[in-house]
């Protein structure tokens, strides 16, 4: 059995009317998965199974469509060392220290997410590109900025963490890995 992380897009506190974290732990478990475990409570999930990163993504968005919420509410499952990889990339050190609520990491639903656009961009942010993923500082502009719209419409699909959510997760995630 693998440890797999889980990180559903579009979850906040009307989705929560539909599905609790509760429910998606149990619904998680009925299905076959070992100790789900949510991590806060915007849809982060730690737990044990078999298959694939394809197949547990399948099993996982029928469970929360089966719970009551809609397609946009999308999992993307990624596997512990994946999200170590992006956690030692760290380009902005800095910043990871100082303010690691703004920066966020996006972990698309595609498997080839395209970030050709990103060199034609004159935003104010810092965008790295690490794998299939984006890792950018907001420095202090998160609520103000555009970006995220930009990267679903022209990189498709996304859910996104800030970096303490994901040290948190790797942190939780290498204790079950053991």
């Amino acid at each position: 059995m693998s440890v797999f992380i889980v990180l559903l897009r579009a979850i906040g506190p009307i989705t929560h009317k539909v599905m609790s974290m509760a429910q998606w732990r149990e619904a998680v478990a009925a299905d076959g998965f070992v100790a789900p475990e949510t991590y806060v409570a915007t849809g982060n999930m730690i737990m044990r199974g078999d298959g694939t990163l394809a197949a547990v993504t399948t099993r996982m968005d029928r469970i929360v469509r089966d719970l009551g919420l809609g397609p946009g509410n999308k999992a993307v499952v990624r596997t512990p060392g994946q999200l170590r990889t992006l956690l030692r990339a760290n380009p902005f050190p800095e910043a990871a220290i100082t303010r690691p609520s703004e920066i966020g990491v996006y972990f698309f639903a595609g498997v080839r997410p395209s970030f050709e656009w990103i060199k034609d961009y004159d935003g104010p942010e810092s965008i790295h590109i690490e794998g299939q993923h984006l890792i950018v500082d907001y420095d202090g502009r998160g609520s103000n900025s555009r970006l995220p719209v930009v990267i679903e419409k022209k990189s498709g699909v996304v859910t996104a963490r800030n970096w303490n959510t994901l040290r948190g997760l790797v942190e939780r995630s290498a204790v079950r890995n053991t």
